[in-house]
């Protein structure tokens, strides 16, 4: 896997998308659900997908939090002088699905819907503590046991494998090798990727799985 950004940028953004999501909770009282569904309509989790520097280096939580709600919603949100001194459920939620992000290559929106908020609050008791590579183990898995994002997408699209094959120029024995998982999506060529993401309108992380 070939990730977007170096890993030196990391802890940075991490620590930054845990903390916005802590003040969203904390200090705005909104839902964590409703926020992280927030934060992926925005757009500002593609473009730290996408390795923008302005928000993998130059932005607080507190700017990422703004920043969200600056585009999503009509009221406006102030800055406040916040000191936050423990780490809660909801920054662990923020910094191991950042984590996990960098480590997989797949979208934020493609983590969420396979992984629940609710279902990420409920996994921060056993894995908190343990080494990052288990957050990395688990999140697999929760990844693998669902039907392939490319089939979920395509059936979003209405499309049959045959048309899809047709739009994208992709054969219809490869789509549906990546849809029964007997060939890994996950390691086929960018050009392929890009084709089958233009026919579905989407974006090329969300065919990962």
């Amino acid at each position: 896997m070939i990730n977007a950004y170096d890993q030196s940028y990391l802890n940075k953004i991490s620590h930054s998308v845990g903390y916005m999501l802590h003040y969203a909770v904390h200090e705005y009282n909104l839902k964590g659900d409703e926020f992280i569904g927030l934060f992926i309509q925005s757009k500002i989790s593609e473009r730290i997908e996408e390795g923008d520097v302005n928000y993998l280096a130059g932005k607080s939580g507190l700017d990422l939090f703004l920043d969200v709600m600056d585009i999503v919603s009509d009221k406006k949100y102030l800055p406040k002088d916040i000191k936050v001194y423990t780490r809660t459920k909801e920054y662990w939620v923020g910094w191991v699905i950042t984590h996990y992000q960098w480590y997989s290559g797949k979208s934020f929106k493609n983590i969420i819907d396979n992984i629940p908020y609710d279902n990420l609050i409920k996994l921060y008791d056993p894995l908190h503590e343990a080494d990052i590579y288990k957050s990395y183990e688990v999140f697999d898995n929760y990844l693998k046991k669902g039907i392939s994002n490319l089939k979920r997408i395509r059936l979003l699209c209405k499309l049959s494998q045959t048309e899809l094959s047709k739009l994208s120029n992709v054969s219809v024995n490869t789509i549906r090798a990546y849809e029964s998982k007997s060939k890994d999506i996950n390691k086929s060529q960018i050009n392929i990727l890009r084709q089958l993401s233009n026919a579905l309108k989407c974006n090329a992380l969300d065919l990962i799985d």
